[in-house]
């Protein structure tokens, strides 16, 4: 009786580490959502006086949202990828000071960009129901327009985000936890290179910080 009550354990431990290992295997996609603030530095060539110029400035608020991808490669290590939409809130006229029109009263400025990246992830214990990890990830943003508010005008699109580069690469990295289809996390985002203008005097470099949620919304075995 004894032997047959530990063959039962030991089948049922095996059992149990059978389904774990099944469940560590599974890729998924999700959709995922995230908020915070930016910081922005500008630079400008040797040469050039910057006068009352404010160099250093945040966001009021930046949010995001769009899609996950993750496919584990064993039960601590897995890639994965995200694409979204984002969005920044900003004083008017921080970002680019325009040179005709000091006599307009602007209230509202956002940025819509988008980003794509992928990278790898961590899982700290992987057999634990919520699981811990750490993760990097490089890839690149794209300014698509800027809408600025003026008191009696209304909203006006900046299409051309005022001769900015567009594309900029971008590394991350996060922290935070996994628990079933849901995702918690906290990510440091950082430029890779300095956002220049046309004329190649000036630029905008940034960096943000960001709490993300995500969840799954299908999943399957790795083959």
């Amino acid at each position: 009786m004894r032997n047959f009550f530990m063959i039962l354990v030991m089948a049922s431990m095996c059992l149990s580490v059978s389904v774990e290992a099944q469940q560590a295997r599974r890729w998924e996609v999700g959709v995922q959502g995230d908020y915070g603030r930016d910081w922005y530095h500008k630079s400008y060539a040797a040469d050039v006086n910057y006068g009352d110029d404010i160099l250093d400035f945040s966001s009021s608020r930046s949010w995001g949202a769009g899609f996950y991808f993750e496919r584990p490669l064993n039960q601590r290590w897995s890639v994965l990828g995200q694409v979204g939409y984002m969005q920044k809130k900003l004083h008017p006229q921080l970002f680019h000071y325009p040179s005709q029109t000091a006599s307009h009263y602007y209230t509202r400025e956002l940025h819509h960009r988008v980003a794509a990246d992928a990278g790898m992830r961590l899982y700290l214990n992987p057999e634990s129901p919520v699981k811990f990890f750490i993760d990097g990830k490089v890839g690149g943003n794209v300014f698509i327009s800027i809408v600025q508010r003026e008191a009696s005008r209304g909203d006006r699109v900046i299409r051309d985000v005022f001769e900015f580069q567009r594309v900029a690469p971008v590394a991350s990295g996060s922290v935070g936890f996994k628990w079933s289809r849901l995702t918690i996390s906290a990510e440091y985002r950082d430029d890779l290179m300095i956002s220049k203008r046309s004329d190649k005097r000036s630029g905008v470099s940034g960096r943000g910080v960001f709490g993300k949620v995500g969840v799954a919304l299908f999943q399957g075995k790795n083959r």
